[in-house]
């Protein structure tokens, strides 16, 4: 395991949930937990990137990471939350970052202009635009031109959710 998205059902990260997950080198926490109990990401040896989508800080004891290297790590929060998490207890050890992609429309049943049919991107808009392509926690993972009217790019991976954003200013989060 080396990188998790806990679903939004979630609402408290059990004691211990990922205690010595030595190859967890990125983790995003959704929106609606409000508890993470101890031990949850100790030993985490690897980990570097935490997202955490909650707009405010989860009242946490550093034993819940209990990493010596809990300052090297970027924490990734909602826009406008920086300054709420560097005044938080815990949390303000991390190197706090604003999320980019920060509202993000629901995930939706493949219709409309952007969606997958199986392991095939479509997106469908009028003007020739840069498509990007990103994980869950931000990351690009595929960029591409593409004229106006629809284009078809085949992705080598299935299941999850992605972000799909065009250079004209739309966003899309979607099933793969």
């Amino acid at each position: 395991l080396t990188s998790v998205a806990i679903p939004e059902s979630v609402t408290n990260i059990e004691m211990g949930a990922f205690f010595r997950c030595s190859g967890l080198t990125s983790v995003t926490i959704p929106g609606n937990v409000t508890s993470i109990d101890q031990h949850a990401f100790a030993s985490c040896s690897n980990l570097t990137s935490v997202t955490n989508l909650n707009p405010t800080p989860q009242s946490i004891n550093r034993n819940v990471f209990n990493n010596d290297t809990i300052s090297n790590i970027v924490l990734y929060v909602p826009v406008g939350s920086v300054e709420t998490y560097n005044n938080a207890n815990v949390w303000k050890e991390f190197i706090v970052r604003q999320r980019i992609l920060s509202v993000i429309p629901a995930v939706d049943a493949p219709s409309g202009q952007v969606y997958f049919q199986g392991q095939t991107l479509h997106v469908d808009s009028p003007e020739a635009e840069q498509i990007g392509i990103y994980s869950v926690t931000g990351t690009l993972l595929y960029k591409f031109e593409k004229t106006a009217g629809k284009a078809d790019l085949t992705i080598g991976r299935s299941g999850g959710i992605l972000i799909v954003r065009g250079s004209s200013g739309w966003v899309r989060k979607i099933k793969n």
